[in-house]
């Protein structure tokens, strides 16, 4: 569950405003621990480290993602076809095909140094609250980035379900996800234009490939 929350979250207007890679940190909070989440992208390309030990690929170009078990040194790939049918099953639980639209709440808060105004998105089984500074520099390059590498594998779990980023009034530095009591927010720490390593997009060499059921034979053990 923490993996689709990050991902609804961590994943969402001209490209050609920014021209270098692109990486985000965020602090992720939930009850009980706080920790850190990095987001790095590459043209399309997209690598999400939600914790040492699980990083998400994703190739906006193919659609397919790859999910990292570092621990184990193992990989589960999520082709294009599996992640197109979970945007359906949100769809279905949402009883909509329609992405969900941002309400403003007409209340403001000041995260950090700057001033948000705080909008609310309800998808039925996910209430999502926003707190978007439209004075974030150069806003609308990062959403656009972000937006690119959405609209593939895993992330595009996001596409057609929740609100899309380039609606937003400007970029949202706080997120709380609301799932039955259940309560993650992230906030993001640093966004900025920073070299990165195109080998990180890569499966690391030595890493064996499992399915998913390989991984509830695992939990069942």
């Amino acid at each position: 569950m923490k993996l689709i929350l990050s991902s609804l979250a961590s994943l969402f207007l001209t490209p050609a405003l920014l021209h270098g890679d692109l990486v985000i940190v965020q602090k992720v909070e939930e009850p009980g621990q706080t920790g850190e989440q990095t987001i790095k992208i590459q043209g399309d390309k997209g690598r999400t480290d939600l914790a040492q030990s699980l990083s998400i690929l994703t190739d906006s170009a193919t659609g397919d993602s790859v999910a990292l078990m570092h621990a184990q040194r193992t990989y589960m790939k999520v082709p294009a076809s599996q992640a197109k049918a979970m945007i359906e099953q949100l769809q279905k639980q949402r009883g909509s095909a329609e992405p969900a639209k941002l309400q403003p709440t007409g209340k403001k808060e000041k995260i950090g140094e700057y001033e948000c105004e705080i909008f609310n998105c309800n998808l039925g089984f996910l209430n999502v609250t926003y707190w978007i500074a439209s004075s974030y520099p150069n806003y609308k390059a990062i959403l656009a980035q972000m937006e690119k590498v959405q609209s593939g594998g895993i992330s595009a779990m996001t596409k057609g379900v929740m609100p899309d980023v380039k609606d937003f009034p400007g970029f949202p530095i706080k997120t709380e996800m609301n799932l039955g009591g259940k309560k993650l927010n992230i906030i993001v720490v640093s966004a900025k234009e920073e070299a990165v390593d195109p080998a990180i997009f890569k499966i690391p060499n030595g890493y064996k490939e499992v399915s998913g059921s390989d991984l509830d034979l695992q939990k069942a053990k």
